[in-house]
């Protein structure tokens, strides 16, 4: 346990440490300005690898955690009566819309990573990306979306034990409900990392595996 917290905690420092050295080059800490697309794909794909090392040194602070986790009980009024079909019962009302309009909600951390869905090429696809690449590109990209990402994930750097807790009941939830246990692999976009967040990527795997190795998954 004290092998996990010391390694955990040069985890985040190093971490913060990344953290720092983009602010320096781009300023990510205010969203004013411009970047080059070069410079702008790098910043992104640093971000990202610093938000998959967090959330996997989230998951080793969230396995020393102790919650408990009820399951949703289904009322009696919403279980067929015994001899009776589920689609003989006559579908409830959906409930009715907010008057107020909804606000488009700002990304928070993603304790669990996003999977995208890719569409299938098609004639309209390709007409899209024929139209995309016949008029000239511009050069710089606004770095709004960077900064929002950069002080979400500081937000998480700053509290960790507050994210861990909320990593701990996600796994919880996950597990109770019978899902896989999550899978772990070595990140491969490491050509800019540092020698220090090279090792922390690659050790991770293994301690993640270890901190979730009781966890039953037939795989």
């Amino acid at each position: 346990m004290q092998d996990t917290s010391s390694f955990v905690a040069a985890g985040l420092r190093a971490l913060r440490e990344e953290m720092a050295d983009l602010d320096f080059i781009a300023g990510l800490s205010s969203g004013d300005g411009g970047l080059g697309r070069r410079l702008y794909a790098q910043l992104r794909a640093r971000l990202i690898l610093i938000e998959t090392l967090l959330r996997r040194l989230l998951v080793l602070m969230a396995a020393s955690i102790e919650v408990s986790v009820k399951m949703p009980v289904i009322p009696e009024a919403a279980k067929p009566l015994s001899g009776t079909s589920a689609n003989q019962i006559a579908p409830s009302q959906p409930p009715s819309a907010p008057s107020h309009p909804k606000h488009p909600r700002k990304r928070g951390f993603p304790y669990l990573p996003r999977l995208r869905e890719r569409t299938p090429p098609g004639s309209d696809l390709f007409a899209l990306l024929s139209a995309e690449h016949s008029g000239p590109r511009p050069a710089f990209r606004s770095k709004t979306p960077l900064a929002h990402r950069y002080c979400t994930i500081m937000g998480v750097l700053r509290r960790p034990e507050r994210a861990a807790r909320r990593m701990a009941f996600t796994l919880a939830r996950l597990r109770a409900a019978g899902a896989p246990r999550p899978l772990c692999l070595t990140p491969l976009n490491l050509k800019r990392a540092s020698e220090e967040i090279s090792l922390i990527a690659a050790t991770l795997p293994e301690r993640v595996a270890r901190a979730l190795v009781g966890w039953y998954d037939t795989g």
